[in-house]
């Protein structure tokens, strides 16, 4: 370390006593300091993507960190990825018909599901098709929304939001019967919310 820091001595005053070659004009070193700040910032010059996601209802999202219950699963993509907060980790079905189940923490009143992907652009434009279902005993269940097709698209968060009457629920089932994606033949969820 000290040989490290004798060597930077010596070239520092290197380069500001000796003179500038013929030809070639004196070398000046400008010292930028960084910005103060505590976490990383996005420069007002970038425009905020996330202007333009599908919006989440701002209420507790009642399915984080909670158990899940589905079938087969593709590779290492479980369905617990599905209710651990981060969008980074997903689960993927072993084809379809795909139910997914997530148990409450007791009987709570929902209203809206959101299923969300990874965000980044690298995630092609998909169409799943969805349908939430709900139950009081985790045996019968309802229809809260049926099936329909739903967009996603990173330009808009890589997320849809499912609203349907209030209703009370200790399980909340979504079954996908379709996904578009040519790279892969299951249904996918970064991340299931409930409200």
């Amino acid at each position: 370390m000290k040989l490290l820091l004798c060597l930077a001595a010596v070239l520092a005053l290197l380069l500001t006593a000796a003179p500038a070659e013929e030809g070639y004009p004196e070398t000046v070193v400008t010292v930028v300091r960084a910005p103060e700040q505590t976490q990383a910032e996005r420069p007002a010059c970038f425009p905020d993507p996330s202007e333009h996601f599908v919006p989440l209802p701002e209420t507790e999202n009642l399915a984080l960190s909670r158990p899940v219950i589905a079938g087969m699963h593709n590779d290492v993509y479980v369905a617990k990825n599905a209710t651990d907060g981060k969008t980074d980790t997903y689960w993927e079905s072993k084809g379809f018909p795909a139910e997914i189940t997530i148990v409450l923490d007791g009987s709570r009143t929902v209203s809206a599901v959101a299923v969300c992907l990874n965000p980044s652009a690298i995630w092609e434009p998909r169409t799943q098709e969805i349908a939430v279902l709900v139950s009081a005993d985790g045996e019968s269940f309802t229809e809260a929304a049926a099936a329909a097709k739903y967009d996603f698209n990173a330009e808009t968060g890589n997320r849809v939001c499912i609203p349907f009457a209030p209703v009370e629920a200790g399980w909340v089932k979504l079954v996908f019967t379709l996904n578009t994606s040519s790279r892969t033949g299951g249904a996918q969820a970064a991340e299931i919310c409930i409200y």
